[in-house]
This record gives structure tokens, sequence and C-alpha cells, in this order.
């Protein structure tokens, strides 16, 4: 398993030249970083809707459609 690991760093290597190993490694570690944390607010974001489906409406939260007066039956 390691040696397939060394084989692809070495083609890497390769490929780029050892001189721009370094930028892709720090891209390729940004880019895992903003993906966890793009996973991490969609879960909070996910968990903040769940919580708020779950609380029920309060008087506060209930806005009236229309300021129409029932009229009685006559």
């Amino acid at each position: 398993m390691e040696d397939k690991w060394l084989l692809v760093v070495l083609v890497v290597a390769i490929l780029y030249g050892a001189s721009r190993l370094p930028s892709l490694g720090r891209n390729l570690g940004q880019g895992i970083k903003e993906f966890r944390k793009g996973i991490a607010d969609a879960a909070r974001d996910d968990a903040t809707e769940d919580q708020a489906d779950a609380e029920p409406a309060t008087g506060s939260d209930v806005t009236p459609a229309d300021d129409h007066r029932a009229t009685p039956p006559a």
C-alpha cells in the first residue's frame, strides 16, 4: 500500500517538477479545508432548519394574512 503512494508522489514530481510540489500541496490543503468547512456549514444549516421546524409557532411569530374583518351573518 505504501509503495503505491510512493509511486504516485514520484509520478507527480516527474510531471510537475520539484519546484511546484510545495504549491500543489498547499493548494490541496486549502481545498480540503474549504471542503470540510462547507460540509460543516451545511450540517449546521440543516440542524438549524430542523430545530426551527420543531418549535411551535408563538403569537409573535404569527402574522395576519389580511386585515379583513368578518361580517356577522344577517
